[in-house]
């Protein structure tokens, strides 16, 4: 297999260093790997309770630190990658709920620095391959008609936003249209329509699909290139960050004929357990090229297991996606955006569990540190360095975190409390406005995480000073546009907006 980075041809190396051997690199390598609606009980070494094993990534804990207090910025796919991208909370974009379709422009604007341009300019080579689910440009034909030409190249996508190298989708696995791009170009043209399934684990959306596009075997295509690139870049004595943000377990749930049946749970379990081996490949790739000492492996999700996963009969059979955390993707209960997080560096760690909050807008400002970058004042404004953790020598200064929800809904936690600014869910799950006692309900929540992790007891009304001191720290966070200590920031498109501007009329 060919990798064309920005048109220039690699051939891939044909054979692989012996497991042992090392690069040297002056800093080193980042593979962050990213799995899609994928909960945290899903893995087993999260979940005490579950019947599903997920033997990969329990061995990558074993050698790794699990971080059992993460936080993805947002309970749904594309605000949650926009802040991984940017180190900032995606409502401060122009998208305030909801996420982006696969024919939808470009979230981060030019201009708007992303991790793959500042890992560039401290020498590192940058790829992307998978789900980008941030907009971009399509071309599209003569005549006003809006059909996307695709012979011609996209523009504003990963190739303009820091990574030398790209190959993927524009949008989720269910959304239209079905076409892998490289680096800017459509690999091929679509052929025929796909089926539509407006429900279900196996649904999609009807649209154009290309001649070398099938569902099924997107998550091994991802997984055999992303391993490829691993190797082709262990002799090149530069360090590489490659970003993997996967398709799967989100739907359409497509566990391969290896995997049907295999967890004895249901179709997702399956589908969990193949990205178990994905990643399992993945990391295998590390080692066997000799890169294990110098390479630091991420693994996450960009939000909890979906209600569309059947999470209830999952429930009845021995498994909880979500584990003992309330909600699910799309609500602003913990169940929708607590996420597994574990991070591996060669044989630093053994095992290590890391119990207080940290959130993935951190990696920004995490491989800043790494590199000794300097980060300026309109760049990674909700992110907070994980290096003090990795290096063993203290802790995170990250003291709060903002959660939204998909209807763009706020809480926030500060220690052991949470507070959430909304009588319901903010998503799809219960209560909401259609739920029979919606209008008897308080008009916020606060919750005891430390007693009360289910989020079962509503205590507001009854720590004034505390709801006050938090509504404040919220305010604040929203109208200086950064949660960090630095210079104010404006936010994309004004200080209040929306569901949240009635806080501070």
């Amino acid at each position: 297999m060919n990798i064309n980075y920005k048109g220039k041809t690699a051939l891939l190396a044909a054979g692989m260093l012996a497991a042992g051997s090392t690069v040297s690199a002056q800093k080193p390598n980042i593979v962050l790997i990213l799995a899609d609606d994928m909960g945290y009980g899903d893995i087993s070494a999260f979940n005490d309770a579950t019947r599903l094993r997920t033997q990969n990534l329990d061995r990558l804990c074993e050698h790794g630190i699990r971080f059992t207090d993460a936080h993805s910025s947002s309970s749904v796919s594309t605000p949650s990658r926009y802040s991984i991208m940017t180190g900032r909370y995606a409502f401060r974009s122009t998208l305030k709920s909801g996420v982006l379709g696969g024919y939808s422009g470009p979230l981060i604007p030019e201009g708007r620095r992303t991790i793959a341009d500042m890992l560039a300019s401290q020498g590192y080579s940058t790829a992307c391959i998978g789900k980008w689910h941030l907009g971009w440009d399509w071309t599209y034909a003569d005549g006003g008609n809006n059909e996307v030409d695709f012979t011609a190249p996209i523009k504003n996508g990963p190739i303009d936003r820091g990574f030398d190298y790209f190959y993927g989708i524009a949008a989720s696995l269910d959304m239209a249209p079905y076409v892998y791009v490289e680096n800017d170009m459509p690999t091929a043209v679509p052929d025929k329509v796909s089926v539509d399934i407006r429900h279900g684990i196996k649904m999609q959306r009807s649209g154009p699909q290309a001649p070398d596009f099938e569902h099924s075997d997107c998550l091994p295509n991802f997984t055999d290139r992303a391993v490829e690139y691993i190797s082709d870049r262990k002799d090149t004595g530069k360090p590489f960050f490659l970003y993997v943000p996967l398709t799967a377990p989100h739907t359409p749930v497509l566990p391969s004929r290896e995997f049907e049946g295999k967890s004895g749970i249901s179709p997702y379990c399956d589908f969990v357990m193949m990205v178990d081996d994905m990643v399992g490949r993945i990391v295998s790739a590390v080692y066997e090229n000799g890169l294990s000492d110098n390479t630091i492996i991420i693994f996450t999700t960009d939000n909890g297991c979906s209600p569309v996963a059947e999470i209830g009969e999952m429930k009845k059979l021995g498994h909880s996606p979500n584990y003992i955390y309330r909600g699910a993707k799309s609500d602003i209960y913990d169940g929708g955006h607590r996420v597994p997080l574990v991070i591996s560096w060669g044989d630093r760690y053994s095992g290590a569990v890391e119990e207080r909050t940290v959130a993935l807008t951190d990696f920004y400002a995490t491989f800043a540190d790494l590199c000794s970058y300097t980060l300026e004042n309109n760049e990674a404004e909700d992110s907070y360095s994980m290096m003090p953790i990795l290096s063993g020598k203290g802790h995170s200064k990250r003291k709060d975190v903002i959660h939204h929800s998909i209807d763009g809904r706020f809480a926030l936690r500060y220690g052991k409390w949470k507070m959430v600014f909304w009588p319901g869910s903010g998503g799809w799950g219960g209560p909401t406005a259609k739920s029979p006692e919606w209008n008897n309900l308080p008009e916020f929540q606060l919750f005891n995480m430390e007693n009360d992790p289910s989020e079962q007891h509503n205590l507001y009304g009854s720590h004034k000073r505390l709801e006050k001191k938090l509504f404040n720290r919220l305010k604040k966070y929203v109208l200086e546009g950064r949660s960090t200590p630095g210079v104010p920031q404006d936010n994309d498109t004004g200080s209040t907006w929306n569901q949240i501007e009635f806080l501070f009329e």
